[in-house]
């Protein structure tokens, strides 16, 4: 029993002098190290807080025209890479039709030219256009001509064409055009 009280008597103490020195401890604050070592971890973690915000703004990406989205290439979780698109955008609100014109009748053609724009979708409706832009160069053929007299070999010049009114045609639609040339 003696042993008993001893053993918790020095079991007390050493809790006295462990309060004691934990006391003297608090008193004094924490050594410079201690506060240098914790000022660091705080820095890394914001630097590592700065990094994270910064990948995620790398992740969003803006458009550079409000649209309709007409094609995705890539599905989400995919990686990105300069050389793949993400996605195809149109401005639903200004189709423009690319037309061909036939080299031979470069000439005829300016900036400003009314045209005539039909759909077989639109049977009875004529659309006003008028020739937005002529490429600089002329190229081959992409769209197989509805007339079969037509030389398959010659080479065209593209050309935009803006609609003047407001149309219930969509993108990717076939349409048939007829310029009317200005008189120079």
């Amino acid at each position: 029993m003696l042993d008993d009280s001893e053993n918790t008597y020095k079991v007390a103490s050493a809790r006295v002098k462990e309060a004691e020195e934990g006391r003297r401890l608090l008193e004094k604050g924490p050594k410079e190290e201690t506060l240098r070592l914790l000022e660091d971890s705080v820095k890394k973690a914001e630097a590592s807080v700065e990094y994270s915000k910064r990948v995620v703004e790398k992740t969003v990406i803006t458009a550079p025209i409000s649209g309709k989205v007409i094609h995705k290439y890539l599905e989400e979780g995919e990686m990105v890479t300069e050389d793949i698109p993400i996605l195809t955008i149109a401005d639903v609100e200004k189709i423009r039709i690319n037309a061909e014109v036939d080299e031979t009748d470069m000439g005829l053609i300016h900036i400003g030219d009314h045209v005539d724009i039909t759909s077989d979708a639109y049977m009875e409706k004529v659309f006003n256009g008028e020739i937005q832009d002529i490429a600089g160069y002329v190229g081959v053929r992409e769209f197989k001509p509805n007339n079969p007299a037509k030389n398959l070999d010659m080479k065209i010049i593209k050309v935009k064409i803006k609609f003047l009114e407001k149309t219930p045609l969509k993108l990717g639609m076939t349409v048939d055009v007829k310029i009317t040339p200005k008189k120079q």
